[in-house]
């Protein structure tokens, strides 16, 4: 206090007015004012006590209510959500627990359970959720979740249609405001980090067709997920319930909306995806293995432009009829895609490859087995106009890029088909068995050749190459090379157009096809080996009547083989245009020309002689066959041998007046004969000798004249024919030509030749030589018709 200085006493007294003193009361309250200058330090340092102490306490009561509110948080809002889940969110929400930590910026959820809009079924649930949050990256408009990990969850998705189970709650959030033309770009960024799914299951059915997908241990890890400038890596890895993962990875960047995309898939059932191909195909069931690696770049600006290469495989594929029944199977399929590009229209595919292919193909009356493969339209006739339109005029505004397709290879290995007909009487099964297929550099509008080799039946080996472009049928060539079918394999076609079994043989076919400008000229040679041709069918309606189980006899060579050269030509695109109907014209003009006059056709097939089956001449009164015509019946005989199943006919032919002239002769010069030897018993020599005697001897014709009246004039023929009945004449001439007939039977029969394939007929109207009689020889197919 020593210090203390006296505080002036205007200093004191200012402000105060003079006329006014103030009382003692006022001057020992007013005291403290002369020592203020001392105390002040004193009074700073106590209010600044005080000050510090007030701030505690609010500092205090902050902390306290912060730590209030912390504690409280979680309770009160695990309450709140699941007392008011219906109002947020359209759904009834449960929670085993929920802790939100402020000082760490999570939110942990333990057991949730989402249900249905019936509030009886599961829709969504969890076992946990965990996220972190940088919470003061907030105040640079920056959201950081540097973890969000979700354990277990069982996600149930249905879809009817355009609705899913969750659409109410879509319909639920949408706002009646009209959206605004253009909004504002956010400038907050999103950083989501360690995100991370493990042991979940994704339930998706489809209740329109009843298709059912269900993905089990579900396990997701993306690095980083960042919505501003910085690339995002995504990626995805599942397990499907039967089996089979998908591992995907996509990185994206949402600055330029860029996107590369790698999907693998291993040993997924496309089973799964029976209920949409059921929109198409008439199965119940496709069983297999998927096995992909693609990998898709792009950007969703440009959704349908896409780039894209990788491989694909399909193991165990079988496509199962309503009925249990396979209709198609792939043991294997490969391909191998080297580019894609949809914005060029560029498809590159470096390897197609199938293995173990087998399907039956079935021909009915009304319909094929293809045709059953593929269900019904629904469609509308109408809506199907309207698409047809649509698609025409998308199509045609799409025109100027054509399609660039190019396969560098593509293999069809082991495969088997079953050719199966119903529209016959009898049933055909062909089976088609180790069919290989194989072309390169395969393409829309560039000359191809493919080659093809199978198995026809059980020996069948058939080859061939087709030569041309996909663009330009009109002009082709092909080629097919078939050895060793059997043919009774086809034996229900030959019974079905002719009425004849085939029992046994072989067929080799060659057929050289170009197709120049829609003509074609087509080379066909037919080899067949041991054919058997059972009895014609009767009572069959048939399409064509070709006697060929005759035909075939005919054409058949001492070896056993049938040759036969059929050409083909004509417009193709002429609506009369009909190979079949060509090839079995050309056969039927062919085996009723064979069967109408055979003689050649067998000389050809046994190689003889071409004057085999000629005429013989023998004189008109018989005496024996000759030595010549004797060689040549011996030879007829072994052709006879060679073709077990013709029949020799022969027939003679003479001149009735000729005949009857030489016969009177004949009479006459025998008698004269006689009469000068005394009547004698006449022997071969002896008829050698009447036929020596001359028509201008004189005994001769001393010997006419004293027996003919005096009234006949004429020759020596003349004269002679009158000294006989001409009735006798005639009975004479039939008798010796019964004679020769049966001299010809036992000269075949003492050869070997049976008495039933010898045929004789009546007398034939053959202009014949002066003085000849004639034997016309003629085969026949020894065949019931």
């Amino acid at each position: 206090m020593e210090n203390q200085q006296p505080i002036p006493e205007k200093e004191t007294t200012e402000g105060i007015t003079p006329e006014k003193h103030p009382t003692q009361e006022q001057k020992t309250t007013e005291e403290p004012a002369a020592t203020d200058s001392s105390q002040s330090p004193k009074k700073k340092k106590k209010r600044g006590r005080k000050f510090l102490k007030i701030s505690l306490i609010v500092i205090k009561s902050l902390v306290g209510l912060f730590l209030l509110v912390a504690a409280l948080i979680s309770p009160v809002a695990h309450w709140y959500i699941e007392k008011h889940s219906k109002e947020l969110c359209h759904r009834v929400v449960t929670m085993d627990d929920l802790t939100i930590n402020l000082f760490k910026g999570s939110v942990e959820i333990k057991g949730l359970v989402g249900l249905e809009e019936n509030e009886k079924d599961t829709a969504i649930s969890f076992d946990r959720l965990y996220a972190n949050m940088t919470l003061w990256r907030l105040l640079k408009k920056q959201v950081q979740l540097t973890e969000i990990t979700l354990e277990n969850p069982n996600i149930v998705i249905v879809q009817n249609g355009n609705r899913f189970n969750f659409s109410d709650i879509s319909d639920f959030y949408k706002s009646d405001k009209p959206k605004e033309e253009k909004e504002e770009k956010s400038s907050w960024i999103v950083d989501l980090q360690n995100i991370n799914l493990s042991g979940g299951r994704l339930l998706y059915r489809d209740a329109q067709v009843n298709s059912r997908f269900n993905l089990k241990q579900l396990a997701v890890s993306i690095p980083q997920i960042y919505f501003n400038t910085e690339k995002t890596d995504i990626g995805l890895q599942l397990k499907f319930e039967n089996g089979g993962s998908l591992d995907l990875r996509l990185l994206y960047v949402m600055e330029n909306n860029e996107y590369d995309l790698n999907a693998k898939i291993n040993r997924f059932e496309v089973d799964a995806v029976t209920p949409y191909l059921k929109q198409f195909l008439n199965i119940s069931k496709l069983k297999g293995l998927l096995n992909a690696d693609v990998q898709i770049c792009g950007n969703l600006d440009h959704i349908l432009e896409v780039k894209a290469h990788g491989n694909t495989e399909l193991s165990g594929i079988s496509a199962i009829a309503p009925d249990g029944k396979t209709l198609a199977s792939v043991k294997n399929f490969q391909m191998d895609v080297s580019e894609v590009d949809t914005k060029q229209k560029l498809f590159h595919i470096s390897r197609v490859h199938a293995e173990g292919c087998s399907f039956d193909y079935e021909i009915y009356n009304d319909h094929t087995s293809i045709d059953d493969f593929f269900a019904e339209e629904k469609t509308a006739q109408d809506t199907t106009a309207t698409a047809s339109e649509n698609l025409t005029a998308d199509t045609t505004a799409r025109t100027e890029k054509p399609i660039q397709l190019k396969i560098d290879d593509i293999t069809i290995a082991n495969t088997n088909l079953n050719y199966i007909d119903h529209t016959m009487r009898e049933l055909v099964n062909i089976p088609i068995s180790q069919i290989n297929i194989h072309t390169q550099n395969f393409t829309l509008d560039h000359p191809l050749d493919i080659q093809l080799q199978a198995m026809v039946g059980e020996t069948g080996q058939l080859r061939g190459n087709w030569s041309g472009s996909l663009n330009n049928f009109s002009n082709m060539k092909l080629n097919v090379f078939l050895s060793n079918f059997k043919l009774p394999t086809a034996s229900p076609y030959c019974v079905e157009y002719l009425a004849y079994p085939i029992t046994d043989g072989l067929l080799s076919f060659v057929s050289t096809n170009t197709l120049d400008n829609n003509y074609i000229k087509s080379q066909n040679k037919i080899d067949i080996y041991n054919c058997k041709v059972d009895k014609k069918i009767k009572g069959i309606p048939t399409e064509y009547n070709i006697p060929l189980r005759a035909g075939v006899y005919v054409l058949t060579d001492r070896k056993g083989k049938i040759e036969l050269d059929l050409p083909v030509s004509g417009d193709v695109s002429s609506p009369n245009f009909s190979y079949k109907k060509i090839i079995f014209k050309t056969l039927c003009n062919l085996f009723v020309k064979v069967v109408a006059a055979p003689v050649d056709f067998i000389i050809k097939s046994i190689n003889g002689d071409p004057d085999l089956f000629d005429d013989i001449q023998y004189a008109i009164y018989p005496q024996g066959l000759g030595t010549e015509s004797a060689d040549r019946l011996n030879k007829i005989a072994d052709a006879m041998k060679e073709k077990e199943e013709i029949i020799l006919q022969m027939q003679q032919s003479l001149n009735w007046e000729e005949n009857l002239r030489e016969y009177a002769l004949f009479n006459a010069k025998k008698e004269f004969y006689q009469q000068k030897h005394g009547g004698k018993q006449l022997t071969m020599e002896d008829y050698d000798n009447i036929r020596e005697i001359k028509n201008t001897q004189n005994g001769f014709v001393s010997y006419v004249n004293g027996r003919i009246s005096k009234e006949v004039t004429g020759d020596i023929y003349d004269k002679c024919i009158s000294l006989y009945d001409r009735t006798e004449l005639e009975q004479q001439i039939k008798a010796n030509v019964e004679r020769r007939n049966n001299m010809l039977i036992q000269h075949f029969t003492s050869l070997g030749i049976s008495r039933n394939r010898l045929e004789t007929l009546p007398l034939g109207e053959k202009k014949t030589p002066p003085g000849k009689t004639i034997v016309s020889f003629n085969v026949k197919i020894n065949e019931e018709e």
